[in-house]
């Protein structure tokens, strides 16, 4: 048997398995390189989207990486601000703080002055009983029972009482306490206007001379050109015990009177029932029928005071009143305030029973003769209306 010839295996030349390590070794490299790359970009894609805020809709991504820059990464686009137009809070109970007012100014008005009304000059001031003369006498009611008449309080009730010794005839005349007048320069106080029954008070506070009785008499003189001679000041406890010591009065109640908030003594109201007719009246009856004014107004209110007035003068001309005369001089001289002198007090007590009830005219400056209005405070008051007025002042001033 005869065998063939041995091949022999082809040697590989060094350099071939350099190149071929070297290609592989690229090879491994480029696709090393290319998945950094990758991971690269993503990484920075993520960063950008993290970081960068806008209002612009992004184009759509795709499959071709783009190159960034350092300074593309680091910079952060601006930030769009939308206001909130309400507070996402929930309410609290904590009250808003209000600004307070640390002072207070209020402009003067300056009201061009009203002149006062010119009436025919009254009668001289008497000097004896059987005149000639008259003696005009304002008669105030105080709000309250204080006996202080030197306190700043306002008048409740005003009526002036002229007296004619010559002709034996009277006049009285009421006005209302929410008329709305100009009350006169004083002290350092400016003319200016306001109710007539703050006059009292104003004389107190700013010591005009002779107090609020003067000051009282001299804006009612000022505004209506009455003549004041004298003053009477009184409270709702001494006419209660002047009614009291005469032994109460009879008085012809024309309609039966409810008055449901009727202000008693403790800040508190009651109702009042007076029936109509004929009814006797202790001193505190007759001071609730002499100040209600619910059922009707303060102008019934007044002619009521009169209708009262009128029952304690015919209960003084009485023959079983002279016993307590001398009582009801006592209550007077220490519960009244007033600058009558002993002699005028005479001249009157001797004038006066001389005088018939029919000679007594009675004068209210009634609904007809005002303006209801608000004033700038918000207070209802009434402005005179002069010319209406002025017959009304005459009548009062007749006589001697």
């Amino acid at each position: 048997m005869k065998f063939s010839k041995r091949v022999k295996p082809r040697s590989i030349s060094p350099f071939v398995v350099l190149a071929l390590i070297l290609l592989i070794g690229g090879g491994m490299l480029t696709i090393m390189f290319g998945l950094l790359w990758a991971t690269r970009s993503a990484r920075a894609n993520a960063l950008i989207a993290a970081v960068t805020l806008s209002t612009y809709t992004a184009a759509p991504p795709t499959n071709t990486p783009t190159p960034l820059a350092v300074g593309d990464i680091l910079t952060v686009a601006p930030v769009s601000v939308t206001p909130i137009l309400t507070d996402p809070r929930p309410p609290t109970n904590t009250p808003t703080p209000v600004l307070r007012p640390t002072g207070y100014y209020a402009a003067p008005a300056n009201p061009t002055p009203i002149p006062t009304p010119i009436l025919p000059e009254a009668a001289p001031f008497p000097s004896s009983c059987d005149g000639p003369g008259r003696m005009n006498i304002l008669v105030i009611g105080m709000d309250g029972r204080s006996a202080n008449y030197d306190r700043a309080a306002r008048a409740d009730a005003l009526a002036v009482v002229g007296v004619n010794f010559g002709d034996r005839t009277a006049q009285i005349l009421s006005l209302p306490r929410d008329l709305w007048v100009q009350i006169p320069e004083h002290g350092n106080n400016a003319l200016h206007e306001n109710r007539i029954n703050t006059a009292y008070a104003l004389g107190q506070q700013y010591s005009y001379p002779g107090g609020g009785p003067a000051f009282q008499a001299y804006t009612i003189s000022q505004n209506f050109g009455l003549r004041i001679d004298r003053t009477v000041v009184l409270n709702f406890s001494t006419f209660e015990q002047a009614v009291d010591a005469i032994g109460g009065v009879d008085i012809e109640v024309l309609k039966a009177i409810r008055d449901e908030k009727y202000p008693d003594d403790f800040g508190g109201t009651l109702v009042l029932e007076i029936p109509a007719g004929w009814v006797h009246m202790d001193g505190r009856t007759a001071l609730m029928y002499a100040r209600t004014r619910h059922q009707d107004s303060d102008f019934g209110r007044m002619r009521r005071q009169q209708q009262v007035l009128m029952a304690i003068r015919d209960k003084l001309l009485t023959p079983e009143t002279i016993v307590a005369l001398p009582a009801l001089a006592q209550l007077v001289y220490n519960s009244v305030r007033t600058d009558l002198t002993l002699d005028e007090v005479g001249l009157l007590g001797c004038a006066g029973p001389q005088i018939p009830s029919e000679s007594i005219t009675r004068l209210v400056m009634d609904l007809a003769m005002v303006e209801a209005f608000t004033a700038e405070t918000g207070a209802q008051v009434l402005r005179p209306k002069m010319d209406v007025i002025l017959p009304l002042l005459e009548a009062f001033s007749t006589g001697q």
